[in-house]
């Protein structure tokens, strides 16, 4: 039996059938339970077409996008897991873009588990990633997983660690998505409607989800996510091997197509997919080398080791 106490504690956000406008609670109420919610939302508080970022102080724009801006995602009433609101995430073009928000998470140590409901509508395709920085895309470790789910339903996740099996997701009905990131352990695993999808190292803080509207390069990125739920893990993370892989750093991304690099140890081939993992182009790149030039034409890319490991986003915008 969870025994209830009404005191003074920092603020834990509760946003389940609450309007966050910003505000801080000096008070709240908690249980002493081993596992207990540290936020919850289902978008009922809020009405369709409201700006997720203006009014949440769980979300924002990636960097150096705007709230209320078209960086701003909506909230929608088009469909919903509960009730009758979820979050629209849409592309404006098949490139992706520019709505593209980050759902807070702040973690830098324990045992967390997050979920949600997602809904992609057939025609359509989606993509999302695990920020392990603080300032979202700063650093070589901040693409933890990325999650991409083509228009006929395959899908698969990848990061420094590597890839995971391919998998299916439901298209035009609402299917869960689960991570358990252990920040202690330095492990997470992923499930999609309670099958493991893949249980691989974490590097890094649990710091956001990125939410952008991007698709499978192929069709226009549309997907809702409605019933998230943050709260302390109960799930003991044993059984993964060391995965061993020194990520090399490149910038500006976006780029215009011209890379600095650092910290290329080896003489390689570097590969650039498409988001259904096609090479579309190959670079041979020497120790030290500082620089290469990427041809490829505007969009959304997989960019790294032609070995698969450390795979990461790549726009290139001109």
């Amino acid at each position: 039996m969870a025994i209830l106490f009404l005191c003074e504690v920092p603020l834990i956000f509760r946003y389940t059938n609450q309007r966050m406008k910003k505000l801080i609670l000096p008070v709240v109420l908690f249980a002493t339970t081993t596992a207990f919610a540290q936020f919850e939302e289902g978008f009922e508080s809020y009405t369709a077409g409201d700006f997720i970022c203006v009014e949440s102080e769980l979300f924002d724009p990636w960097p150096g996008g705007t709230a209320g801006s078209e960086w701003d995602a909506p909230v929608s009433d088009d469909y919903a897991s509960e009730g009758v609101n979820s979050l629209k995430i849409e592309a404006a073009a098949v490139a992706g873009g520019p709505m593209d928000v980050i759902m807070n998470i702040g973690k830098t140590e324990g045992n967390w588990s997050l979920d949600w409901d997602m809904y992609i509508p057939e025609g359509y395709s989606a993509y999302f990633n695990v920020q392990g920085t603080d300032v979202a895309g700063a650093g070589t470790n901040s693409w933890q997983c990325n999650f991409f789910a083509a228009t006929d339903g395959s899908a698969i996740a990848d990061g420094p660690w590597g890839m995971s099996d391919p998998t299916a997701v439901t298209l035009s009905g609402w299917f869960n998505v689960r991570y358990v990131v252990d920040l202690d352990q330095g492990l997470f695993k992923m499930w999609i409607d309670g099958e493991e999808l893949v249980q691989a190292a974490y590097d890094g803080n649990f710091s956001s989800i990125n939410f952008y509207a991007l698709g499978d390069g192929q069709t226009i990125g549309l997907y809702y996510v409605d019933n998230v739920t943050l709260a302390e893990s109960d799930v003991i993370l044993v059984g993964v091997e060391d995965v061993v892989a020194v990520p090399f750093g490149f910038a500006p991304n976006p780029t215009t197509g011209s890379l600095n690099l650092s910290g290329v140890m080896e003489a390689q081939d570097l590969v650039v997919l498409d988001l259904m993992g096609r090479e579309v182009a190959r670079l041979a790149v020497e120790v030290g080398q500082k620089s290469v030039a990427v041809d490829v034409p505007d969009g959304v890319y997989l960019f790294g080791p032609e070995n698969g490991q450390g795979l990461r986003k790549l726009v290139v915008r001109r």
